[in-house]
Formats: C-alpha cells, sequence, structure tokens
C-alpha cells in the first residue's frame, strides 16, 4: 500500500526460506562450477552471433531490458544474429549472453564492448569526451537505478503480478521472484523507501532522461549511440511492460517525448514486434 516501506526479509530461521536458500545456492554453485566450454554449442553456425535469452515478454520482445539493449544493438549495427529462447544463464549466472565463433560473452556492457571490436563498431566515435561522460551517467542511471525501480513494481509493488501471470508463471515462481526483487532492492537501496517514495524517485530519474532528450531524435542527435540502446531497453518496459505503473503513467502524462524516443526505436528497428510478443495489440 502507498506509504507503507518495503520490509527488509525477515528472519531466516524458517524451513521454507531455508530450502529456498538451499535450493538457489544449489543452482548458483551448479552454474558457477561449470567450464565455460559447456556453454558452446556445438555445430554452431560461424560468423553469427547466437543471442541466449528468456522467452518473449507480454507486450515487449523480452521482459529483460537488458535483452532488449542488445538486441537492439545488433539490429542498428545490422549484425547477423539468432535469438535462442533457451532460458539458459550464461557463464555469469545471467541473460542475455552470447556465442561468436567459440567464443562466449556475459553481461550486456561486455557484450557490446566486444561487438565493437569484432565488427568495428563506431556508434558513439562522433561523441565528445564530455558526451561520453553524459552518456556513461545516464546508462548508469537507467540500468543501476530505473533498473530497480521496474522490478520493485513487476514483482512487489503490483498486487496482481500482472506482468508475470501474463507469461504463465506460477505462484511458486511469482513467490520466488517477488522475494528476489525484494531483497535485491534492499540490498541496492531503493528498496529501503515507501512505494510512495519510490514513484518520487522515478518520477526524478525520468525527468532527467526526458531533460536531457529534449526534442532530439535520440539523446545525442539525429542518430543513435550505445547509450540509445540501454535507454530503449530500460524505457520501453515502462511504456508497454508496467502497466499502472507510476512510471509508465509519468511517461504517457508528463515526459511524452520518452515515449516517442521509445516509438521512434520501435518503429525504425523492429518492425516484427508484434510478431515476438505474447499478445499482440487488437487491430
Amino acid at each position: 500500500m502507498p506509504g507503507e516501506t518495503v520490509k527488509a526479509p525477515g528472519s531466516w530461521f524458517d524451513p521454507v526460506k531455508i530450502a529456498v536458500v538451499v535450493v538457489i545456492v544449489s543452482v548458483l554453485f551448479f552454474f558457477f562450477r561449470r567450464r565455460t566450454e559447456s556453454f558452446v554449442t556445438p555445430d554452431a553456425p560461424r560468423d553469427v552471433v547466437l543471442l541466449h535469452q528468456l522467452g518473449h515478454g507480454v507486450e515487449c520482445p523480452s521482459l529483460s531490458p537488458f535483452v532488449l539493449k542488445v538486441e537492439t544493438y545488433l539490429r542498428i549495427n545490422k549484425i547477423p544474429y539468432k535469438s535462442l529462447y533457451d532460458r539458459k544463464m550464461g557463464p555469469k549466472g545471467k541473460t542475455p549472453w552470447i556465442e561468436y565463433n567459440g567464443d562466449v560473452i556475459p553481461d550486456s556492457s561486455f557484450i557490446i564492448m566486444y561487438l565493437n571490436k569484432q565488427f568495428k563498431v563506431t556508434m558513439d566515435s562522433k561523441l565528445t569526451s564530455y558526451e561520453k561522460g553524459v552518456a556513461t551517467a545516464l546508462q548508469r542511471l537507467a540500468e543501476e537505478h530505473l533498473y530497480f525501480q521496474l522490478g520493485l513494481w513487476r514483482a512487489v509493488f503490483d498486487e496482481q503480478k500482472e506482468t508475470f501471470k501474463a507469461i504463465g508463471l506460477n505462484w511458486f515462481f511469482i513467490w520466488m521472484l517477488e522475494r528476489k526483487a525484494t531483497t535485491d532492492a534492499w540490498s541496492q537501496g531503493i528498496g529501503r523507501h515507501s512505494q510512495e517514495e519510490v514513484a518520487q524517485i522515478t518520477e526524478t530519474d525520468l525527468q532527467a532522461l526526458s531533460s536531457v532528450l529534449g526534442e532530439k531524435d535520440y539523446f545525442f542527435g539525429d542518430s543513435p549511440t550505445e547509450v540509445d540502446c540501454s535507454l530503449f531497453g530500460q524505457l520501453s518496459q515502462f511504456v508497454w511492460q508496467a502497466r499502472r505503473s507510476p512510471g509508465q503513467k509519468l511517461i504517457l502524462d508528463k515526459f511524452p517525448n520518452l515515449k516517442r524516443f521509445c516509438e521512434r526505436i520501435k518503429g525504425k528497428y523492429w518492425p516484427d514486434w508484434n510478431e515476438l510478443i505474447l499478445q499482440p495489440p487488437a487491430e
């Protein structure tokens, strides 16, 4: 309820909680002890990026803003790739991750750094040192701050858990996601605030992004740069896949330039958007 502070996880001397922790630790241990070679797909095609990710989203091609970040980057730069919806976590226990000619690269930012070298991509070559610094700050704001607000809304504040139910998750997985979002947000810091306070923080963050974007097509002019991929990944989730959230309402009512930014990238680089989502809009 508004005004109530999200509480820290309670005592762990609870049989159910202990069982859940044991399962999670066992799974993480399993992932981290595996050799990198075990992530290489047999007979993988050469010179094609294999993008490992979870399933399709309800109104975005993915529930993960980081998947949309990488896939938008691939599309903008016309890099041959294939999405593998195998729900297989990478060497760091996260998604997305890629394979390319036997190399295995986890983490969206390291993926883009790697692909920049492999394909000689120079999206940021025209940015000044100052603009590169601003771009890094905007990326951190979105991926290390706004992201946790999105997670709190979907998994904790939204009592209906609409997004998760729409993709068919059962009560146990929804409960697990709620516990994880609560713990992650508490550790990050934003989870120590009330729902009303988090909404205020969301407005401040979106105001900052809206002010920098202004009336430009992209955050640094007429052409997309790497940070546009990052910001599209995060903002598109609020625009289309966080129904009734304060973030969605703010973008629609107070910061429409952020919505236009998302629609611009979607329209130009995602012509197959409706084919990749679980609930295409009614005609």
